[in-house]
């Protein structure tokens, strides 16, 4: 399985949280202007760089060196999450995607937190915590007001994820990609992503039973399969979603709870190991700013690839 970084991403955020961690205390969150910037870095072998410090990186607000006024390379508690499509759906294949969520979900630390948001034609049940089949059962079997197509679920969960209390977050989209009949439009999701920084990826699978991760953020082969249901416009803008949200992707397709599990734990990783970067921005101006990370100082540094959001919705000056 190969993975290749993708040096675009985007997603913005009008007024921005930064995370200050002690080491026996709980996050204190503190709301200011200040931008922050999340930073993967891999060496050309996908290996995760680390011990970089503030000095390894220049931070460019349209195309203005920034001072750094916080840097992180410290690990931080992530907010998850979980949208899981039931239209297309075999016993089997809830069985496996609940086990795997309830696995994982065991495995979190104590400052993380998730949500779970499941779907079909008839509604959604929206917890925080796994549900079991049979609660899925008994919620999913009337009528209801819910949300009970794509985009209005990830709309949904765009709105939870900002209720989360980390700074981290990341949304899980399980699905075969296929959108039917959403009240929100896909460019409603995208507006509401630039006043949110968190990450989506998602898990694709087809008529055959093969789901694959692909949260579609890398060039090269993804060599993904998807639904026949589902539209070369719906896969689009899943792509969309991701590529301007940022993530990873893997190849190998996922026949069973313990690849899902896997791919979870793999996510949770990579997004704890993220530099954190923060500045002031120059100018408050309610336009869009595109950044750019470069590093300084690194032996190799031109042979490593950077992933990171590729601009922010800068927020109007008050009054």
């Amino acid at each position: 399985m190969k993975a290749i970084r993708i040096v675009f991403l985007a997603i913005c955020s009008t007024i921005f949280t930064v995370a200050a961690f002690a080491q026996d205390e709980k996050p204190i969150r503190v709301e200011t202007n200040l931008v922050n910037v999340n930073v993967s870095i891999t060496d050309k072998k996908g290996k995760f760089v680390e011990r970089l410090t503030k000095e390894n990186f220049d931070v460019f607000d349209n195309g203005q060196n920034q001072k750094i006024e916080y840097f992180s390379a410290q690990e931080a508690p992530v907010s998850f999450g979980f949208v899981y499509d039931m239209h297309p759906t075999t016993e089997a294949r809830t069985k496996a995607v609940l086990e795997s969520l309830r696995e994982f979900t065991k495995s979190l630390r104590e400052e993380d937190d998730f949500f779970t948001l499941v779907f079909n034609n008839r509604g959604s049940l929206n917890v925080d915590f796994v549900p079991t089949a049979a609660q899925l059962r008994t919620h999913l079997s009337g009528r209801h007001r819910e949300p009970n197509a794509l985009y209005d679920a990830i709309f949904l969960a765009t709105n939870k994820i900002r209720e989360k209390r980390n700074f981290k977050r990341v949304i899980m989209v399980i699905t075969d990609s296929a959108d039917h009949n959403s009240e929100h439009r896909f460019n409603d999701i995208l507006k509401q992503l630039k006043t949110l920084d968190a990450q989506i990826y998602t898990v694709l699978w087809d008529e055959a039973e093969e789901w694959q991760y692909a949260d579609l953020t890398r060039d090269g082969d993804p060599r993904r399969r998807v639904s026949s249901d589902a539209s070369s416009l719906d896969r689009a803008a899943l792509e969309e979603l991701a590529v301007r949200t940022g993530g990873l992707m893997q190849s190998p397709v996922v026949q069973n709870a313990g690849e899902l599990f896997r791919i979870y734990n793999q996510i949770a990783f990579e997004t704890r190991k993220q530099y954190t970067i923060g500045f002031y921005p120059d100018q408050l101006d309610g336009k869009w700013h595109h950044l750019r990370i470069k590093l300084r100082s690194v032996k190799d540094g031109k042979r490593m690839a950077l992933t990171y959001r590729q601009g922010y919705q800068s927020p109007n000056k008050a009054p």
